[in-house]
């Protein structure tokens, strides 16, 4: 089975802390939309080789199924949809989310692929009461 997907760049800008770039990439991976990730090292602002699924308009599938979940585990809107050009998706951190306490939700947090998961889905991988309770209060 080779799964049918769409390559994009994603380029953020705004996150300089590598540690949360680290994080960041085991977050996309886990995403419903992404199929793969590779990230582009020593790229400025931050870039990530992504194929995503998903039909519509790629930063459609950005916007709801990447930003949206990723948004949620930090508890703010950090993330923004961006400039696009070609399969070049730009996303914006805001500088009020660049800071520690607001990233180290990166390692604290579910990830982000069960935020939007339907209830039972989240049931059925998280054990812990306390890692459940997180997830309703977003």
């Amino acid at each position: 089975f080779a799964p049918a997907g769409r390559r994009i760049v994603l380029k953020v800008s705004g996150l300089e802390d590598e540690r949360a770039a680290t994080l960041l990439s085991r977050e996309l991976v886990g995403l419903a939309p992404v199929l793969a990730v590779t990230p582009r090292q020593g790229a400025a602002p931050r870039a990530w080789d992504l194929v995503i699924a998903g039909g519509g308009p790629p930063q459609d599938v950005v916007a709801h199924g990447i930003l949206k979940p990723l948004n949620a585990k930090l508890g703010a809107p950090c993330f923004a949809l961006g400039a696009t050009a070609g399969d070049e998706i730009g996303v914006t951190l805001a500088p009020k989310c660049a800071d520690a306490a607001v990233l180290g939700r990166f390692e604290t947090a579910p990830p982000a692929g069960l935020y939007g998961a339907p209830p039972s889905r989240q049931k059925s991988v998280v054990k812990n009461p306390e890692t459940l309770r997180k997830l309703t209060l977003m």
